[in-house]
């Protein structure tokens, strides 16, 4: 038996939490990255992963950078106060990853039916 496929609506960025003040915040994170400062996320694991400007291109004035994410720290799913550092965008991707991959489970075990050794 098939499921039948629900259509979402994709949401803005300003839904996502990703707005104006976030692009701001973005922007100068961006303007003020150094060579060599280390990537958040890897940072948080203990691990040094240098960042550089060359990975920011200038469009009209504004830096651009398809592989620098800004990140929020604890996270936007937990709520609460956000501390937005810059991270490499595979490297926070794929945090987020493994996040989602470990509340999925924790899902998948809660809705498992609790099953004994024997059958009485």
């Amino acid at each position: 038996m098939t499921r039948p496929r629900t259509t979402r609506q994709p949401r803005s960025t300003a839904q996502r939490g990703l707005g104006s003040d976030h692009q701001k915040v973005r922007i100068t994170a961006l303007t003020n990255l150094k060579d060599g400062d280390p990537c958040a996320r890897c940072q948080q694991r203990g691990i040094y992963h240098p960042m550089w400007q060359a990975a920011i291109t200038w469009v009209n004035g504004k830096p651009q950078s398809a592989l620098l994410d800004l990140d929020d720290f604890p996270g936007r799913m937990f709520g609460g106060p956000q501390v937005k550092r810059l991270s490499w965008a595979k490297c926070n991707r794929s945090a987020g990853g493994r996040l989602g991959g470990r509340i999925t489970a924790l899902q998948r075990q809660a809705a498992r039916p609790f099953t004994t050794s024997r059958r009485w």
